[in-house]
């Protein structure tokens, strides 16, 4: 991955809750995971209007992979686009589903650039990955489960953006009633 970004393209990360912080968890079928992956094309599209052309994805079975699913689909049509993909340690996906597998490799065989963070798990790899995704961009779009955030790594994560500086853009999944 560059360490030195091209200053003429707008760049954004977006940092996301683990799946289970999710009211779907991994249930992708579920009509708010849905509605959820139509929100998430809707921004994407709108970042990518903007003039956005670089994405950092922290590629985690949740949103993570949602959203490069959705870049690489976008990618068909502007091939402006980079995705970029971060991972927290090698073999983080060893223990996933085989299809979240599958779908986890075919993504890092077709993004512009991948790297893990770390070797092997560590304690703090996770929020690594995470900050290093921030350290990269201009525009941060943090993706909270609830209006507040259950999860420390990304509780931590989204206060260093704002810290730095950093332009944030909060979505949640829209409120749905059945």
């Amino acid at each position: 991955m560059e360490s030195v970004k091209d200053m003429n393209k707008k760049s954004c990360a977006i940092i996301a809750e683990p799946p289970m912080c999710f009211r779907w968890g991994y249930d992708e079928e579920d009509e708010r995971c849905c509605a959820f992956k139509l929100l998430l094309l809707h921004k994407l599209s709108l970042m990518q209007a903007g003039g956005v052309t670089r994405f950092y994805i922290p590629l985690d079975a949740g949103v993570g992979i949602y959203c490069a699913e959705i870049l690489l689909s976008m990618i068909e049509e502007n091939r402006q686009i980079e995705l970029n993909c971060l991972q927290p340690y090698e073999e983080q996906a060893a223990k996933w589903s085989p299809d979240l597998r599958d779908r986890y490799f075919s993504i890092l065989e077709r993004c512009s650039a991948s790297a893990p963070v770390s070797l092997r798990k560590t304690p703090t790899c996770e929020l690594d990955m995470l900050l290093e995704a921030i350290d990269l961009c201009e525009i941060i779009i943090p993706v909270q489960a609830e209006e507040t955030t259950q999860d420390k790594t990304f509780a931590t994560a989204l206060r260093y953006a704002k810290h730095i500086g950093r332009e944030v853009i909060v979505i949640t999944p829209p409120k749905l009633t059945f």
